[in-house]
Order: structure tokens, then sequence, then C-alpha cells
């Protein structure tokens, strides 16, 4: 958001782009209507540019130094813009309740499908032909895949460093009536000290849905060593992904799948998933 000062006396300014960064530049593009946006968040979006302007010329506005970030998340229909607030978003017939501010995959119309087909990787024979009775789910956010697996395992554990949301996932699992599911707050290498040999590696799935920057080498490396049957891997950049396979492969699994999602028409931005399974 960038402004202009026009009356310093009385600490009113202009409001100048509300948008996003234009590629490859630190410009702001004003955006008055997002064709990729749901109708809810393009009508909250028209009245708050038009309540954000009224407030900033009226002096009833605190101005920011460095811009500022506007937040509009559409859960079932209603627009919250404060961070703090939780809100209910439903995932194939299971009800997840978070921070607004806090991270949840925002497509609505793609997640169910997306949940799909990690609960169909996760939980198709091993490759010796066996059932995989126990799922960890790796940088675990609210609970999102291990509670939409869940009810295909015997035990469900999520690990996550946001101690935040490692509060909601148990919320969660209780606001869902799911008994299966652990939820621990720590970083994503440490679930391997917590839970081995307490999780049989040839009837194991882990799920890893890693940050942009893919998972750590420490975290690769003990994931190696534990080695379970299966890895199902979503990403949100496929080069550090394509980075993360290659050790894999070389470290005796075989990619059996990949599949890309268009969460963000007309962007560069896509989440892929690539399923992995133990071949030596």
């Amino acid at each position: 958001m960038n402004d202009k000062t026009i009356n310093n006396s009385l600490k009113s300014y202009e409001i100048g782009p509300i948008g996003f960064k234009e590629k490859a530049s630190r410009r702001l593009v004003d955006v008055p209507y997002c064709h990729i946006a749901t109708p809810a968040i393009n009508t909250a979006l028209e009245q708050i540019r038009n309540d954000k302007r009224t407030e900033a010329i009226e002096g009833r506005l605190k101005k920011p130094s460095k811009g500022a970030t506007l937040l509009l998340r559409d859960a079932e229909g209603v627009v919250q813009t404060n961070p703090t607030k939780y809100v209910d978003t439903l995932v194939n017939g299971l009800t997840f309740r978070f921070q607004a501010g806090n991270f949840f995959q925002n497509n609505p119309y793609m997640l169910p499908k997306m949940v799909d087909l990690v609960v169909s990787a996760a939980t198709a024979p091993s490759p010796i032909g066996e059932r995989m009775t126990h799922l960890i789910d790796c940088y675990c956010g609210s609970g999102l895949f291990a509670l939409g697996s869940s009810s295909f395992f015997d035990v469900c554990v999520g690990i996550e460093v946001n101690s935040k949301a490692v509060e909601e996932a148990k919320a969660n699992a209780v606001l869902n009536g799911i008994g299966n599911c652990d939820f621990v707050s720590a970083s994503a290498e440490a679930i391997f000290q917590s839970r081995d040999p307490d999780f049989p590696r040839d009837n194991t799935v882990v799920v890893v849905d890693p940050p942009r920057k893919g998972c750590s080498q420490e975290f690769l490396e003990q994931l190696d060593r534990y080695r379970p049957a299966r890895v199902v891997y979503m990403s949100c950049d496929p080069a550090t992904q394509a980075r993360d396979a290659n050790f894999l492969v070389g470290h005796g699994y075989k990619i059996v799948s990949v599949q890309p999602f268009d969460l963000f028409p007309q962007t560069r931005h896509i989440e892929c998933l690539a399923v992995f399974d133990r071949v030596r």
C-alpha cells in the first residue's frame, strides 16, 4: 500500500494503489477486482478499499511507514479481515477451525481434490502388498492431511513448528470426534526421534507439506534412516521438490506418480503432489 501525505497537521493522507506487487518489481499494481478470487472476496474487497481510503482522508487510519497488508479470508462465503479471528471451513465433511491469518490452503474448489489424492496415495497397499496402518504428517499445520486421512489408519501423528497451529489441529480433532490423531509442536526433524520404533516402517506413510524452501537436509537424512514404506510429498515449489526428489530417488525410493494442482490460475504458482515408494 503506497501513500502520499496531503495534510500532516490533520494526519490525513491519500492511499495509493491497493493490490499486488508487479512481477520482478516492488511497484504495486492497483487491483479493484480480482478475477481469480471468490465472489464474496471481491464484494468485500470493494468495500474495504472504499473504507480504508475514507479512513485515511479523515485521519482515522494510522499511516504505515512501509505499507500495509490487507487480509480477506473467505470461509464458507463469510469474509474475515481480522487475522486473529477464528473461521470454520468444511473439507470433505470435516470442519477445520483456524485463525484467519494462519496458513490454510485458500482455494475451496481444488482443496477437496487435493485431500482426496493425498488420502488415495497414502492408503494404497505398501510396495509389498501390506495395508498401511500408520501415518506421520510433517509440517501438518492445523491438521488437514492427518485428520482427512485418519479414518483409514490405526494411528496418525502430525508435527508442526507453529504451536498455535498445533493447538488448532488438536481442537479440530476434538471438533470432528477423531480420537486416533496426535499432534506435536516441534520441528519436523524431531518426529523420527519420538516415533521410531513405535511406527512400523513397512506400514508407515510419511506425508510432507513443507514451506517453499522444501525439506531441510537434516530432515531428509533422518527420513532416509527411518525409511518408511512411502513418502507422499505436497509442494508449493516444484524446484525444491525436484531437489528433494533427487535425494529420495538416490536413497532407495522410486517416483510412483506426480500430480500438479493449479490452485492459482493465471499465475506461475502451483501445488504439486509426488508419491515415492521404497524399493530397497
